[in-house]
């Protein structure tokens, strides 16, 4: 006997949600009525946006959540498309013909301001939800950090050039002006008239001598050929007085 009360409070409960369901939904739609009176797919999308949110969100909470982000998405979800049926279903109460309760004018104005609101609400957590993915989420947190990394980089290198600014300027001046005589058509022969510039420690002027090339014939020729031996000097001829004499007497 307890097993089969046991299956018809099941059957019973699961019909008495449905029952609760098909309320809520036939009063939002009614509601939906009276702020769509002649367009039927918005009424049928407004009940996407409040009952049936509801229930999408609830599942998400449970099957669809990886992170914490996403849990915290679902459950704000839940709630605004929870709250706004039950705002949807006391707006069609007070205003489907009853006599007991004066309906405010501000009651239609939050109607309208509500179904703005809660459809700004889903597609913002819709996007939210999906970012929060933790695949998703690392990416977003690495590409952050990168960013910073050579925004700093980048914040670096500027300082760095600010300080060597001179000495980078010196180094490239000189092609800058060849660069413009060039573009004006000077000659390098052409002389101009400027200023001296200061020299400071100035080094003596030297020549280097000319040296024939390594393994050239000039090089060889000074390596094997031996020196001329100067020639002797002729020594004078001298001769004796005896020699002297005897020319002398022939004479």
């Amino acid at each position: 006997m307890s097993k089969v009360l046991q299956s018809v409070a099941g059957i019973l409960f699961a019909a008495f949600g449905i029952a609760i369901l098909g309320l809520l939904m036939s009063l939002t739609f009614g509601a939906l009525g009276k702020l769509f009176p002649d367009n039927f797919t918005n009424q049928v999308w407004g009940l996407v946006l409040f009952d049936i949110a509801a229930m999408i969100w609830a599942l998400a909470f449970v099957f669809k959540c990886d992170s914490t982000i996403q849990y915290a998405v679902a459950a704000i979800g839940f709630l605004a498309a929870f709250i706004g049926t039950l705002g949807m279903v006391a707006v069609e109460v007070m205003m489907s013909g009853q006599e007991y309760v004066e309906v405010q004018p501000w009651v239609g104005q939050w109607m309208v301001y509500g179904f703005v609101i809660v459809t700004a609400i889903h597609a913002a957590l819709l996007y939210a939800h999906h970012s929060a993915a933790p695949d998703i989420h690392e990416r977003i947190n690495v590409g952050i950090a990168r960013g910073e990394i050579v925004t700093e980089a980048i914040n670096q290198a500027t300082k760095t050039l600010d300080a060597e600014k001179s000495a980078l300027a010196s180094s490239i001046h000189a092609d800058i002006v060849a660069q413009v005589k060039r573009d004006l058509g000077l000659h390098r022969s052409q002389v101009l008239d400027l200023p001296a510039l200061p020299v400071e420690q100035p080094y003596p002027v030297t020549f280097a001598k000319e040296t024939a090339l390594p393994l050239s014939w000039q090089w060889l020729r000074s390596k094997f050929q031996s020196k001329a031996k100067p020639q002797p000097k002729p020594e004078p001829i001298m001769q004796d007085d005896q020699s002297l004499q005897a020319g002398g007497e022939g004479s």
